[in-house]
């Protein structure tokens, strides 16, 4: 049994009989119940993920209203949800500076969903994860490269006292459904938890608005504050460790687009400076 196919099942316990009416991913789909009324299922791949989204779902997103899905039942023993479908697809091109507008306004709204606090162990955590990964990327990078992401990493562990806030943490327009009128609504909370809200701009940073000012500013406008020259800084080591993960799950993956991401994050790291 395929993982969408496992999700149908538990889809039927949760909610009745139903129908797949589009495959949106290996494992996520658009039903149809009874009745007509459409949602779209999810069968997560582990423990952490499902807990992760269910979370956000049942404590973060009532703060998105209309900007995110609902939540409609949870299966905890088949790692499976239902939750409402949103009148929005994936758009096919560069997202306007409306659109990242309109996300930067939704994020705010994420992080706002609770008041921020305190990440205990966070340096740890950070420690452990730049040497995961470093050791993961060492093979498939140059030592130039390496030494300039090893000081950024090394940078960031001394700078992170921030307070954590709810945090999307794959926050990009491939989570972003283009609604009627140019609405954004945001989507796939699996890896959402507390943490520094600047991680929620690393992608955009790198992946998106390189040589785009205008979608930069557009976004934080809509977020409603610029980012600091502390910010500045903080956002290039956080791309570092983003780009060793990127490079690293790439080559495991074969997913030569992923890991041209992190060779590129490596190289605007180091033009920077």
């Amino acid at each position: 049994m395929t993982a969408i196919q496992a999700a149908l099942v538990a889809a039927a316990r949760l909610i009745g009989p139903c129908e797949i009416t589009e495959a949106l991913g290996p494992a996520v789909a658009r039903i149809s119940a009874r009745g007509g009324d459409q949602y779209v299922v999810k069968k997560h791949a582990d423990r952490d993920k499902h807990d992760r989204e269910v979370h956000a779902y049942r404590h973060w997103t009532p703060a998105l209203g209309s900007s995110a899905p609902q939540l409609v039942a949870a299966d905890a023993q088949a790692l499976t949800i239902v939750t409402t479908a949103l009148d929005g697809r994936p758009h096919p091109g560069p997202l306007t500076a409306a659109a990242h507008h309109h996300a930067g306004a939704i994020l705010r709204r994420f992080h706002d969903a609770e008041p921020p606090r305190t990440l205990p162990g966070y340096r740890d955590w950070l420690r452990d994860r730049a040497a995961y990964w470093t050791g993961r990327a060492r093979p498939f990078i140059n030592s130039a490269d390496l030494g300039n992401a090893t000081a950024h990493l090394a940078a960031l562990q001394q700078s992170t006292d921030a307070d954590g806030v709810p945090c999307h943490l794959d926050f990009q327009p491939r989570n972003w459904l283009l609604g009627p009128d140019t609405d954004i609504y945001l989507v796939d909370f699996e890896h959402a938890r507390t943490d520094l809200p600047l991680r929620d701009l690393v992608r955009l940073r790198f992946r998106v608005w390189p040589g785009r000012p205008d979608l930069r500013d557009a976004f934080l406008n809509g977020y409603g504050r610029d980012l600091t020259g502390s910010d500045i800084e903080t956002l290039q080591q956080l791309g570092a460790l983003d780009a060793l993960s990127a490079i690293a799950r790439g080559h495991q993956n074969n997913d030569i687009q992923l890991a041209q991401y992190g060779h590129s994050a490596l190289r605007q790291l180091r033009a920077s400076g």
